[in-house]
């Protein structure tokens, strides 16, 4: 087992072309109190050009952070330090939506992410919060390899310095993510597949989510999967619109855009992740994927959300339609070229609107389903009947 281990590591290193370095540390080795039987956590660092940033992955439930491992050294390879953390992550979120007690939701990520004795559906101490195990691991970090600077990434009172700190996670991860976003005031949140706090005892998103947040809410991310089986997308959307990022920017289609995807912070997919669940096709090796996870990262961050060019918001009726998609639109269409996609991802039909005022589609021709509709990098979904 140890040859073995060496031989992954060697392999990381290798396919990373010397940019970083990848390791494996034990929650023990940090601190003697932690379950010796507890994942190790993932450490990724820049030895070329770090940026002075760290990238704090928070995996989802029941995950290791290994299986994390490749947004984790692409991050690292965007010249960012990574932590991708493990943490006691046995109880989805999605399992307590419903319950009558209206803020569930805010007493479990509390807990999880650090300590407080709120919850009776999770049971973790401050030793094992998230939280806390960032700061030793920093702290181990720092005194384990000095030249390596981790320290920069805490401030002098010995608390985690969120300014200089990009908090994403997938799934449960991405729901911790922007909890911490929402009571720290962070560099970015990215969530992944997430949040999935939606209630389906009262039909509305956590009150957490709709709480003010230090993080300025153009600094959020979400990109979600169109077919996700865990928390359905339209409740997903609900969710990132109590933090109050959609409809303020419009959901964008990553699969037909390239960045900067209409300066969106609502992206969503529809690639098939092969043998893993929809769920996780937001955070599996791609050719999209790496492209969107650039922009997640690296975009620039505008002063204010009101600067922030708002795209050409479409519409359809009658939907679901039967022969003629009427298309209406907000303000004038750029060119007027549009796609209907299958929700398995296949172009189905291309073409242009040669009269501006006539925007309508024949669509007697498709099959009974679920359609995504784009014009000019815009879109929006219809059902054929």
């Amino acid at each position: 087992m140890k040859t073995f281990l060496i031989s992954i590591l060697i392999m990381i290193h290798v396919v990373c072309f010397s940019q970083i370095t990848t390791r494996y540390i034990s929650p023990v080795d940090v601190d003697i109190n932690y379950d010796p039987d507890d994942a190790a956590h993932g450490v990724v660092k820049n030895t070329a050009s770090p940026n002075n940033k760290l990238f704090l992955f928070i995996g989802g439930s029941f995950s290791v952070p290994f299986i994390y491992q490749g947004i984790s050294n692409f991050a690292g390879n965007e010249e960012f330090d990574v932590i991708n953390i493990s943490y006691p992550n046995s109880v989805a979120a999605a399992t307590l939506s419903n319950s009558s007690d209206s803020l569930v939701f805010n007493k479990y990520r509390q807990e999880i992410c650090y300590g407080t004795p709120v919850s009776p559906d999770v049971s973790v101490d401050t030793l094992n919060s998230i939280y806390t195990r960032t700061v030793k691991l920093l702290n181990y970090l720092d005194v384990t390899f000095p030249s390596e600077n981790w320290g920069q990434f805490l401030m002098q009172s010995g608390e985690l310095d969120w300014t200089k700190i990009i908090v994403g996670g997938h799934s449960q991860g991405g729901g911790h993510a922007a909890y911490f976003g929402k009571v720290n005031n962070v560099d970015r949140v990215l969530m992944f597949s997430g949040p999935n706090d939606y209630s389906d005892f009262y039909n509305i998103s956590a009150n957490w989510l709709r709480a003010n947040s230090q993080t300025d809410r153009n600094r959020y991310f979400a990109y979600l999967s169109l077919l996700d089986e865990v928390v359905p997308f339209e409740k997903q959307l609900v969710n990132i619109e109590g933090i109050g990022i959609y409809p303020l920017y419009d959901t964008t289609f990553v699969d037909v855009l390239n960045d900067p995807y209409n300066n969106s912070r609502c992206l969503y997919t529809t690639q098939d992740p092969g043998s893993f669940m929809n769920h996780s096709a937001t955070v599996i090796q791609s050719d999209i994927n790496r492209e969107v996870w650039r922009y997640m990262l690296n975009s620039q961050i505008m002063t204010h959300t009101n600067d922030v060019e708002e795209p050409i918001q479409i519409s359809v009726y009658p939907n679901p339609v039967i022969s003629t998609l009427n298309v209406t639109s907000a303000s004038e269409l750029k060119n007027g070229n549009y796609k209907i996609i299958s929700l398995n991802g296949r172009t189905v039909s291309t073409g242009t609107f040669l009269n501006p005022q006539s925007k309508y589609l024949d669509v007697s021709s498709l099959k009974t389903g679920c359609y995504i509709l784009t014009i000019d990098g815009s879109s929006t979904m219809f059902f054929k009947s």
